[in-house]
């Protein structure tokens, strides 16, 4: 069971430890901050996808949903230590970790056009306390979600993947690559996308 796997451990001490942050200034924190202002732009681009579901719940996620501005697309997020319910704004939850998907929302099968993981899967303070057994669990999950041919935005920090491979693009020929392509580019933003001289890239896969 997931309860007695060690990157469980980890990721709740972690939380514990005091990961949570809250902007307190939305405004500034989506229009002004980091790669915020990418991102804005990146959902306001996603109102021809049907289903999607965002990795990472944050009070500052509720106006993602917005963002996209659609009345035909289903925004799903998944979290393991959501904010309160007034705090979020979706369309479906799963309260759980990404590696138990499979197990607690078996219907969910081919479900998604696109999993979008901005901070979690690709930032190092999470991927280093999951070991390869966590990082393949993880990765199966998200081939689950997705239909054929769904994709995977996938934004990642600098040094994210250092434990476990030299450079990233080892680190996505031994993990991600026997499940995905990488593709070109995704919605009109190139694949490997930098901000921020590099601090951030952005990546998108498409599910084989």
């Amino acid at each position: 069971k997931s309860s007695n796997n060690t990157w469980v451990t980890n990721l709740t001490k972690a939380h514990q430890s005091g990961w949570i942050y809250e902007p307190s200034n939305l405004d500034y924190f989506w229009n002004r901050m980091g790669d915020r202002p990418f991102q804005a732009e990146f959902y306001s681009r996603l109102g021809n996808f049907s289903r999607i579901i965002d990795v990472g719940v944050r009070g500052y996620n509720r106006h993602c949903k917005t963002m996209i501005n659609s009345t035909t697309t289903e925004y799903f997020q998944i979290e393991p230590f959501p904010p309160e319910a007034s705090e979020m704004n979706n369309d479906g939850f799963l309260e759980c970790y990404m590696q138990e998907v499979i197990e607690k929302f078996p219907k969910l099968k081919s479900s998604f056009d696109l999993v979008i993981d901005f901070g979690v899967f690709g930032w190092g303070n999470v991927i280093d306390g999951f070991g390869e057994s966590g990082i393949r669990d993880y990765i199966k999950s998200v081939v689950f979600l997705l239909k054929d041919k769904g994709y995977w935005a996938l934004k990642t920090d600098k040094g994210w993947s250092d434990k476990y491979r030299s450079t990233p693009t080892a680190f996505f020929d031994e993990f991600i690559i026997p499940y995905f392509d990488l593709g070109e580019e995704f919605n009109g933003f190139k694949s490997g996308h930098s901000l921020r001289r590099g601090n951030f890239v952005f990546y998108f896969f498409y599910k084989k």
